[in-house]
Parts: structure tokens; sequence; C-alpha cells
């Protein structure tokens, strides 16, 4: 699951770390993660975006997810998952701003 650290800092609990921006987890060690009494209220405070158990993101949800991550390898995984046009270009973009920051 994607889960976006929405703030500046980096978070451990649990033994998982968020850093700033888009991070790629496993659904249980982010519930282990969650379970921490910090972290649980950081995430009622909306420090952390995710989809739900049920639920999967919108184009538009993960296209903002997208743009806040700073990981090549986890946009190149997560581009082999995915099919929507939209949400394919968006990660070529990101991908190409941080091969290509200049630009």
């Amino acid at each position: 699951m994607l889960v976006q650290n929405k703030g500046n800092y980096s978070y451990e609990a649990n033994g998982l770390t968020l850093v700033p921006g888009t991070n790629k987890v496993n659904d249980k060690e982010f519930e282990k993660f969650l379970s921490h009494p910090l972290m649980a209220h950081l995430d009622k405070q909306g420090e952390f975006v995710y989809e739900g158990e049920q639920s999967k993101s919108s184009a538009k949800e993960l296209i903002a997810m997208i743009e806040d991550a700073y990981d090549v390898d986890m946009l190149e995984a997560l581009k082999a998952e995915e099919s929507r046009t939209t949400v394919l270009d968006a990660i070529d973009k990101r991908i190409e701003e941080l091969k290509n920051p200049e630009k």
C-alpha cells in the first residue's frame, strides 16, 4: 500500500519508518505502525494519507501521492502494477523529474 507522510519528519514505530513523502509499505506492518499511540494520534490529525482496506485510491489521489514521491524504485514498482493512463503518465513525469532535476 502507499502511505503519504505529509509531515516534515521521518516517523518510526514498531519496526517501520515512514520518510516524508510517499512510501510503499506492507499493510500489516502499517497496521502495527498505527497501533503505536503517537502514530495513531498523528494519523487522526491527518499526518498520513493512505488508501483504506476496502478502497482503491482514485487516480487524482494517487497522482497527488506520486507527485510527493522521492523513491524511483518504488515508482517503477508502482508503474508495473498500474493500468490507468493518467497515473502512468504521472509516474513517468515524476521519474523524469527525479532523474533529471535540472529540467
